[in-house]
């Protein structure tokens, strides 16, 4: 269950940026590729990205490095006063509006500080599996700047409106602290820091459940720095507290989720009618015109269950279960049926390990979000084959946190992100 507190967050001082907030932002670091990161770097000397994919050189060494020059650029950005500490504890109420078809949605949430579980309690539920590479790279520039630099993102469910309530009421008792527009979505930042109100949102959330949406990684990497600095002497008592967005499960229609298509590296059956011919003793595979058509196709069955696009360089292949339990039978895994019926599940336990004999092998994966993305990449020689799925839905994530059970990597893709850079955690001033 969740226990929160208020967050003396470290902001961007729009004095010392010209006001212009939107040139010093990013997304998180998992979904900037090097073009984006080039651009980041060119909007503004002090734009977050330096900090959370800081770039790496050659002669690099244990003392120069991604990592400490993170550190460096933190420290002086302080120094200079171009990000300030809050000196009182305060939730942050975070408002995205953007589209999504032809729908206009808003989403309200807060970030604070949530307690990490204590080794071997589930109060709060992920619903991901983590790697292990990505939670090196958090934690080694979680070691240097000693904070977290982007929030966890959970959802929690708001029953009684009572939270949802306070939050509104914050938005509407002042301006906001930062309002900007990238992309078409619309980033505004309120602070909240009266007692009453901070008391209605710290009771309100005790002993809600709450399931990580976005940032397994960052959890996770919290839990293990948290460990390592119980083992020490004068310990850090505000690691122990990872930042945190929180937002309603009963928001609906405002909870987006995208799918994250899967592009593979190299497949273990060679060429694109031998994989149709594979694909074919379990699905009905009928052939479309061109990606556009694949993804209607799909986007018009996305009632349906394990429903699947492929593309292995020249033809665009919908595929569709000739028979539900005897694809089912392929998912060997020991798991709910909840699981089970999973397309993520279907896709990696039926398709990959049983049909292709693909495996699950780290680094043979590329996620992406869009499938052009995912279409350019098999163009371009580098990948065989993509596969495209439909979302998972955001009660299919819930149901299956519940259980305990972890899906595979990447299932879930919520929408939009959320800004690095509106509000910063730090454990100590140095």
């Amino acid at each position: 269950m969740a226990e929160v507190k208020p967050l003396k967050g470290l902001l961007y001082d729009g004095s010392r940026i010209g006001g212009d907030y939107a040139c010093v932002m990013a997304p998180p670091y998992d979904v900037i590729p090097d073009s984006m990161r080039e651009e980041l770097y060119g909007k503004s000397e002090y734009n977050v990205v330096r900090l959370i994919l800081g770039k790496s050189f050659e002669g690099d060494t244990v003392a120069d490095n991604k990592y400490t020059r993170a550190k460096l650029f933190l420290d002086r950005w302080r120094q200079e006063g171009v990000l300030k500490k809050d000196e009182t504890g305060a939730f942050y109420v975070y408002l995205q509006e953007y589209n999504h078809g032809e729908t206009r949605h808003r989403r309200v949430g807060f970030m604070g500080l949530m307690k990490l579980n204590p080794s071997g309690r589930d109060e709060v539920l992920p619903h991901e599996y983590t790697l292990k590479k990505p939670k090196e790279d958090r934690l080694n520039l979680m070691k240097e700047v000693k904070g977290n630099l982007s929030p966890v993102f959970v959802l929690y469910d708001d029953g009684d409106r009572q939270i949802k309530e306070t939050l509104e009421n914050g938005m509407s008792a002042s301006e906001a602290v930062i309002d900007i527009c990238i992309d078409g979505i619309r980033h505004a930042l309120w602070r909240v820091s009266d007692n009453p109100s901070l008391e209605k949102i710290v009771t309100g959330m005790s002993g809600r459940k709450t399931f990580i949406a976005d940032g397994h990684h960052r959890y996770a990497v919290a839990g293990l720095y948290r460990d390592t600095e119980h083992e020490k002497k004068g310990s850090l008592p505000d690691a122990d507290y990872v930042m945190t967005y929180f937002t309603d499960l009963a928001e609906g229609d405002n909870l987006t989720v995208m799918a994250t298509h899967r592009v593979i590296k190299t497949m273990p059956v060679a060429g694109e009618d031998n994989i149709s011919a594979g694909l074919s003793r379990y699905f009905n595979v009928t052939e479309c015109d061109g990606l556009p058509g694949l993804m209607k196709r799909l986007e018009d069955c996305a009632g349906k269950a394990h429903v699947f696009g492929f593309f292995g360089g020249t033809k665009y292949l919908f595929a569709e279960p000739k028979d539900e339990a005897a694809l089912l039978g392929l998912v060997k895994e020991n798991k709910s049926d909840v699981w089970k019926n999973l397309d993520v599940s279907v896709l990696h336990s039926a398709v990959f390990d049983g049909i292709l004999s693909l495996g699950n092998i780290e680094g043979n994966i590329t996620y992406v979000r869009d499938p052009e993305t995912g279409e350019a990449l098999v163009k371009d020689g580098s990948h065989a084959a993509a596969f495209f799925l439909n979302p998972t839905r955001v009660e299919q994530l819930k149901a299956v946190a519940e259980l305990g059970e972890m899906m595979p990597q990447k299932s879930t893709y919520f929408y939009p992100k959320l800004l690095t850079g509106l509000v910063m955690n730090v454990f100590q001033d140095t």
